[in-house]
């Protein structure tokens, strides 16, 4: 990124396949998201497991969500996937990287989309 380039914010959701399905999942779900968790930096905020799915016997879809800092999305994308692969780092062969989706957005900040009160508030 160029000195002086703005940094927009992205949604970042990551798909990738499990193998194994739910049993040896549930085995290592833990130690993976606090893998995924360690990840957080000023570039890739709040990284973690947003959606587990089953698809077939031995296979379980992990969807990883994370608010990612970059000038761009292809930037955005390779923050978000270089999370994942060092949180995978000690069971690359468990994951279907062929089977990787990714969706990226810009970051909708709740402040800017507030058209009304919340429940419970009174205008002031």
């Amino acid at each position: 990124m160029a000195p002086g380039q703005a940094r927009a914010r992205w949604a970042v959701r990551v798909s990738v396949a499990r193998r194994g399905g739910w049993r040896p999942w549930a085995a290592i779900s833990g130690d993976f998201e606090r893998a995924l968790a360690a990840q957080a930096s000023r570039n890739v905020v709040t990284p973690h497991i947003d959606a587990e799915s089953r698809r077939g016997s031995d296979y379980v879809s992990v969807t990883l969500a994370m608010t990612v800092a970059a000038a761009d999305v292809a930037e955005a994308l390779a923050h978000a996937w270089q999370a994942f692969r060092l949180a995978a780092a000690n069971d690359r062969r468990g994951w279907d990287m062929a089977s990787a989706s990714a969706e990226v957005r810009p970051h909708e900040d709740g402040r800017s989309r507030r058209l009304r009160p919340t429940a419970g508030t009174r205008p002031g």
